[in-house]
Parts: C-alpha cells; sequence; structure tokens
C-alpha cells in the first residue's frame, strides 16, 4: 500500500488539503467511541474485523493508529487543516483517554486547563500532543494570537510551579496592599459639614434639623466607604500556603485551593491570579 502524505482522513487534491469523507465518518466513529467510553483497543480491534482501512494490517497496529489519530488535533483545525471535528469533541475524547490512562496526574491537568484563560480573547488555554509528540498549550480560538504561537507544556507548568513556589517560600507576596475599609470624602460630604456648621452657628439652635442633617452626613460617609475581602482572603491563602513545601510538581490541591485563574498573554508571559486578586506574572 501506497504511503500516504496527509493524516489519515484527509487527501491532497490541487495543491490544496481536502477532507476525505469517507475517512472522517471513520475518523467521527472513532471519537465518538473514544467518548461513550470505549479503550482505544477496542475501537482498533472492531475497524480491524470490519476491513476497514488502514487498520487492517494487525489488531495492535490498528489500536496504534487510533491512538495516533485521538491525539491528533489537526482533526479540529490546528495547523489550517480543514476541521472534521469540533474543539469540544477532540477535547472530550482526549480527556476522557487522559483520565483512564493518566490516573491521579490527569487530575491536576484537567484543574489546570480550567483555570488557564487566553488574556487576549478570554477562551480557555489548552494542552495536546501535536505531530512531533511534544505536549503544547495554546489558545482554543481559531484565529487568535495565542493559537498559534503555542507555549511547550514544560514551559507552561514550569512557569506556574515556580510562581506557586515563590509564595510558598515567600508568603508576603500575595499581600495586595488593600485595606479593610476605605472612605474617601467627596464634594457632597463637604457641602453637608457645611451646612451642618451653618446649622450649629444658628440662633435659636434647631435640633431637630441638626439631628437630621447629621444622620443625612452619617449616611453620606457611609455610602463612600468600601469594604474589601482581600486582606481576610489574603490571611486565609497564608495560613493555607503553611501546608506546602516548594516542589517542581504542581499541586492539585493547592492550585484548587489558591488560585483563581491563570492567564496567558501574547508575549507568553504567564500569569497566576490568586484568590484574593493578586497576579503574579513570569519572567
Amino acid at each position: 500500500m501506497a504511503t500516504k502524505k496527509t493524516p489519515y482522513g484527509y487527501d491532497l487534491a490541487n495543491g490544496s488539503i481536502a477532507v476525505n469523507t469517507d475517512e472522517a465518518e471513520v475518523i467521527k466513529r472513532i471519537f465518538a467511541d473514544r467518548i461513550s467510553g470505549l479503550s482505544g483497543v477496542k475501537i482498533g480491534s472492531t475497524l480491524y474485523a470490519e476491513h476497514i482501512e488502514p487498520f487492517t494490517e494487525s489488531e495492535k497496529k490498528a489500536a496504534d493508529r487510533v491512538y495516533v489519530i485521538l491525539n491528533d488535533e489537526r482533526y479540529c483545525g490546528a495547523d489550517d487543516y480543514p476541521t472534521i471535528i469540533s474543539e469540544e469533541t477532540f477535547q472530550a475524547a482526549k480527556g476522557s483517554m487522559n483520565k483512564k490512562v493518566f490516573g491521579k496526574e490527569q487530575d491536576t491537568y484537567t484543574v489546570l486547563r480550567k483555570l488557564s484563560f487566553c488574556s487576549e480573547c478570554g477562551r480557555n488555554m489548552v494542552h495536546f500532543s501535536d505531530q512531533t509528540k511534544e505536549v503544547r498549550w495554546r489558545c482554543t480560538k481559531k484565529g487568535c494570537i495565542n493559537s498559534k504561537p503555542r507555549i511547550t507544556d514544560a514551559d507552561f507548568t514550569g512557569a506556574v510551579a515556580d510562581i506557586l513556589n515563590k509564595v510558598i517560600e515567600n508568603p508576603s507576596k500575595l499581600n495586595t496592599g488593600e485595606k479593610l475599609t476605605k472612605y474617601t470624602p467627596d464634594k457632597r460630604i463637604k457641602q453637608l459639614e457645611k451646612e451642618a456648621a451653618g446649622l450649629f452657628n444658628a440662633v435659636p439652635i434647631d435640633n431637630e434639623k441638626i439631628k437630621s442633617k447629621l444622620l443625612e452626613i452619617v449616611t453620606a460617609k457611609y455610602d463612600l466607604c468600601t469594604y474589601s475581602r482581600a486582606p481576610h482572603i489574603t490571611k486565609e491563602l497564608t495560613e493555607i500556603l503553611k501546608g506546602y513545601e516548594p516542589s517542581q510538581e504542581i499541586n492539585k490541591e493547592l492550585l484548587t485551593k489558591t488560585v483563581e485563574k491563570i492567564t496567558f498573554d501574547k508575549d507568553k508571559r504567564i500569569s497566576v491570579i490568586f484568590k484574593n486578586g493578586k497576579a503574579i506574572t513570569s519572567k
């Protein structure tokens, strides 16, 4: 059998990559079966038994082909390939597969992926294995500047781990500088205080008017007071961090307890935003 120059599911027609309709149906079936809970081995075995090319050489090689397909993001439009399946379908199948294969480690990746967003468009960041077999991260929105400039998994997770280690070693980095309460008078307060002074200087003194004006001043001042939970949350985070030691591995539990979200900008800078609003950016 001649070696095909394009991935299974595609043909090269007039210098352009086009979807092979028949093969695309098999691709969709593979992803649907994976999401439904079938293993790659089971899917490959079924395709082999049905004599579907190119899964006819052996059951083992059929299963190998299935796993290659399930990890190839080009099927959902990566590298400008025509879309055969949606991004959601790809991630659902990959998540189902990794949950079974990688167990507890995948749980950490699941948490990390849910927390990670592109700062340019707001969409989630995802990790995947491209045709070079290297795991990378990118934005899920096609056309976004971060859908092409991808970052390796080692760089992405390394930056997050480094930031977590820094706050574990020095919790004061989480200080936001916000005060528990803040009051800033405005022109209306000054006018009300001026009116109150006039009432006090009036003869005879009208006690009811003074009480009413003082109540008005107190109410206006209260409305200008702001309350921030950041100091309380910072204290809670500091207590949580005491239970952890610096590590090269990202701790799922630590992520869940302390991090609000993780962002990735166009300059490939990663920022970890903690639950008190403090953002720390990688260098």
